[in-house]
């Protein structure tokens, strides 16, 4: 390679007084610097050197899949939320590095509601925390929300709170049906990479709705009311 790259691992770099030309790798991107006969500059660029080769942003997959009655479960669960609240729920998606299996954790959480002034509930959304009590070799790699009846998709909340949220992000919607629907998503370092659902679960047959009342017990729900209300009409 002709075109010297520096790595700036210390804010003293010694700056090369005989190099024309050359590149600065620091912490907040890539630098072209110039010995010039007129100025010295130090610009950020997009690219770096002609020599080097590009590089695709890629993902490989190699999450552990949930298997089938496990996550047939997991629907189940929010059917019955659905059907109890009409609310999003949440549960967790763990590796058991010790016997080599997946857990599955619903920890306490808060699903809110938006009530409309003619009484119509719609869900908002569903905010949890990863408990701290959790076994120390369970290692958590994802999570599995639910939409309700809405489409499964990731939402710009969904986004926003996965961004800095690495692991696999599955979402369920239109619970009213059977099978649901399905969005399979990975984030790595802000990066979104949308899988195959294959890539997550074992497969789908029917939901289980035999779900465990502790699961159910973890459901709290907070109500949006609106304040608008239409004038009468005459």
């Amino acid at each position: 390679m002709n075109t010297p790259v520096l790595v700036k691992t210390r804010s003293d770099l010694e700056w090369p007084e005989d190099e024309r030309l050359f590149y600065v790798v620091a912490r907040d991107g890539v630098y072209l610097c110039r010995n010039h006969e007129m100025f010295q500059s130090c610009v950020k660029v997009e690219r770096g050197p002609s020599e080097c080769e590009e590089q695709r942003v890629f993902l490989q997959a190699r999450f552990p899949r949930v298997p089938q009655r496990l996550f047939e479960r997991i629907v189940g669960f929010f059917a019955r939320v659905a059907e109890r609240h009409g609310s999003e729920a949440a549960a967790l998606l763990l590796w058991d590095r010790t016997e080599k299996q997946v857990r599955v954790v619903v920890p306490p959480q808060t699903a809110t509601l938006y009530r409309a002034w003619d009484s119509v509930v719609s869900p908002v959304g569903v905010h949890y925390e990863i408990p701290h009590d959790l076994p120390a070799d369970w290692l958590p790699y994802g999570d599995v929300h639910s939409h309700v009846d809405y489409a499964a998709y990731a939402s710009s909340t969904d986004v926003a709170d996965e961004t800095h949220s690495a692991g696999l992000h599955v979402v369920v919607g239109r619970i009213g049906s059977e099978p649901p629907e399905l969005h399979v998503e990975a984030v790595v370092d802000g990066q979104r990479f949308t899988l195959n659902p294959d890539h997550a679960v074992e497969g789908y047959a029917k939901r289980d709705l035999d779900v465990p009342a502790s699961w159910l017990d973890r459901i709290e729900i907070e109500e949006e009311r609106s304040s608008w209300y239409p004038r009468s009409v005459s």
